[in-house]
């Protein structure tokens, strides 16, 4: 029988796996750190932000925070995506429109091959280049390494793919220029305060440990982009529509806001919703007398005129937030 940890299932006959997979990742970063493969520069100033696990860290937040401070601060900002789940044919994944429509002067570029986009961003007019889900992407240069670890569960059951969830061992976290702790609001002040002792134990002095929450800030009626407050769910029943890769959390976003739930639809992440699905959900709204509600990341893969509500998510700071050196260069 498998054992338990940290809520995960632990299968002995995936350690072997787990351990290879995390010894690959080792050699590949030494050989990028040894310069013994190439290194590519971008004439800008590049931020990655990124994460050890794969599943949802709230990297899309962070981008998005990063974005309008480097636009208040006079900087033209653009980010750079590999692009994974994007429709063919389309110019931006789900996550990319999501930006687009909540950061309508934002330049954007999606493509494996990030060091040529990234050329395509900089002849664009871009000064400042968010690198999306940079970490494990070493090929480009990066001044600024931001990792996001979530405190619910920084590091999964301690495990590598195919055993767990970390996509590189732990000890990698040390090239991190700055580590956020995401989703911090779910826990105690107490064990937060310990999970930020914990990951500094990781990391050099020198980086910089922030903790976060991802809170609502409001919703958004579709068709209309009209702005509805928050407390227009309090009391009453939401029928939930998602395909993000943590759908409790968007059920306990909308319960903390006092929505009732009256029913979910659920779909794996990136999930691509047909027009059947969508009519499926709104269809069981109507019959409960219930608001229609989605993440902004799923509405982005919405293109119907369907009555729904939006719940936008922006990055809070728990405590200091970082210093504009540290991020902005």
């Amino acid at each position: 029988m498998a054992a338990a940890h940290g809520g995960f299932s632990l299968r002995p006959a995936l350690w072997p796996l787990a351990i290879a997979y995390g010894g690959v990742a080792a050699v590949r970063n030494w050989l990028f750190a040894t310069r013994r493969r190439q290194v590519h520069r971008l004439p800008v100033p590049v931020v990655s932000v990124g994460n050890l696990t794969v599943g949802g860290t709230g990297k899309t937040p962070t981008v998005a925070w990063l974005c309008a401070l480097a636009q208040q601060q006079g900087r033209r900002p653009g980010v750079l995506a590999r692009g994974y789940g994007r429709a063919p044919g389309a110019a931006l994944n789900d996550e990319g429109v999501m930006l687009q429509r909540r950061l309508p002067w934002l330049l954007q570029e999606q493509h494996p091959d990030r060091v040529a986009a990234g050329h395509r961003l900089v002849s664009k007019g871009a000064n400042f280049i968010v690198l999306d889900d940079g970490f494990q992407h070493r090929r480009l240069h990066r001044d600024v390494d931001l990792v996001c670890v979530d405190a619910r569960l920084p590091f999964g059951n301690g495990l590598c793919l195919p055993a767990g969830d970390l996509r590189e061992f732990r000890s990698g976290l040390r090239r991190a220029s700055l580590v956020l702790l995401t989703r911090g609001g779910a826990l105690e002040p107490d064990e937060l305060q310990r999970r930020l002792q914990r990951v500094r134990s990781l990391v050099d002095a020198t980086t910089g440990v922030y903790a976060a929450d991802h809170a609502a800030s409001e919703f958004v009626e579709r068709p209309s982009g009209l702005s509805v407050p928050l407390q227009a769910v309090q009391g009453q029943p939401c029928v939930l529509l998602s395909a993000i890769a943590r759908p409790q959390s968007f059920r306990d976003s909308i319960e903390r806001l006092g929505g009732v739930v009256a029913r979910e639809f659920r779909h794996r992440d990136h999930h691509r919703f047909t027009a059947s699905e969508v009519q499926a959900a709104a269809t069981a709204a109507a019959a409960a007398g219930a608001w229609l509600v989605t993440t902004e990341k799923d509405d982005a893969r919405i293109d119907l005129p369907t009555p729904r509500l939006v719940l936008r998510i922006e990055l809070r700071f728990l405590g200091g937030e970082p210093p504009l050196c540290e991020v902005l260069l």
